[in-house]
C-alpha cells in the first residue's frame, strides 16, 4: 500500500514538473515534449531500477534471517527432546 502512495506522489510530482511540457504535446508540438518525456522515463527506469535492487537485497536479508532462526529453534528443540 505505501508503494502504491509513493507511486502516486510520484506521478503528481512529475506531472506538476513537467506541466508545461505536456501542454506543448497536447498542443501539437510534440517534438521538445517528446525529447524530454524520453529523458524523464529513462531516469524513472533507472530509479525504478535502483529502489528495487535494494527491495531485493533487504528481502533476502530479512527471508535469511528468518530462516536461520527457524533452523536454530528446530536444533534447540531436538536437544531438549533427547534425554
Amino acid at each position: 500500500m505505501l508503494g502504491r502512495v509513493f507511486v502516486a506522489l510520484a506521478g503528481g510530482l512529475v506531472v506538476w514538473k513537467y506541466r508545461d511540457s505536456l501542454r506543448e504535446y497536447l498542443g501539437g508540438n510534440a517534438g521538445p515534449a517528446r525529447a524530454k518525456l524520453d529523458d524523464l522515463l529513462q531516469t524513472v527506469q533507472e530509479k525504478s531500477e535502483v529502489l528495487l535492487d535494494q527491495a531485493k537485497g533487504q528481502l533476502s536479508s530479512r527471508i535469511g534471517n528468518a530462516r536461520e532462526r527457524i533452523r536454530a529453534g528446530a536444533a534447540a528443540a531436538d536437544s531438549r527432546e533427547r534425554p
